[in-house]
């Protein structure tokens, strides 16, 4: 078994649908991030939500073994980039000491040099994973530019059939898929996580994502993972 653990959660937490399944409904919407702790350890966050997350201080309702895991969106132009770069490395330090990772949005089409500098620095600042999105990963040319930066891609086993063997962390991305796709799926990725690699497993449903969460994490917990 690996010696890192396994990040299980969903992709966003503030979300007013999940009010009354996964969260209380007389529960306050700024109560949610202490609530989803308590039944997930992980999160990944979109961007405005971990730009909110650090306005209005989660880390106070979280312990100091929850795990964020940041989203940030494609950026159309240098200036985007370098907007992007300055804003995770003046993160605040409590916020950052909780954040495991960044995936960064990043189609094929984006692929140039001026990019790869970009991406670098990011690398310098947190462990990190492009999502290409349900592309062929070998077609469009991903596996040979993540593995020029010792990176991963984000893996979505409902259209690729296996994550990227490269780099030092991994998220993968699921939506409907049954248990028994799942427990191929947790072992596809403990076999990534041999060593010292860090993965996470994230629901992407935007109706009941936390609840299916729970289900993963149960069932990676029986696996041993």
């Amino acid at each position: 078994m690996s010696e890192e653990y396994l990040m299980i959660g969903s992709f966003g937490l503030d979300v007013d649908a999940w009010q009354g399944a996964f969260y209380d409904d007389k529960l306050p919407a700024d109560w949610r991030a202490a609530s989803y702790s308590t039944l997930l350890r992980s999160v990944l966050l979109p961007q405005a939500e971990w730009q909110k997350a650090i306005i209005e201080d989660w880390i106070d309702e979280v312990d100091e073994e929850f795990r964020f895991v940041l989203y940030a969106e494609s950026c159309a132009n240098d200036k985007r980039f370098s907007s992007l770069v300055k804003e995770f490395s003046v993160l605040p330090a409590a916020f950052s000491a909780q954040v495991a990772g960044v995936v960064l949005q990043f189609q094929p089409e984006m692929v140039s040099s001026e990019n790869k500098a970009h991406i670098k620095e990011i690398q310098q600042l947190f462990p990190l994973c492009l999502d290409a999105g349900k592309v062929d990963i070998s077609e469009s040319g991903m596996d040979v530019f993540c593995d020029s930066l010792g990176l991963s891609c984000v893996w979505y086993p409902a259209v690729q059939t296996e994550p990227l063997p490269s780099g030092d962390f991994l998220v993968t991305l699921i939506n409907q898929e049954t248990l028994p796709e799942q427990r191929e799926i947790v072992s596809q990725i403990e076999r990534w996580m041999s060593g010292k690699r860090r993965a996470g497993l994230f629901n992407i449903n935007r109706d009941d994502a936390p609840l299916r969460a729970q289900e993963t994490r149960i069932l990676a917990e029986l696996m041993g993972v």
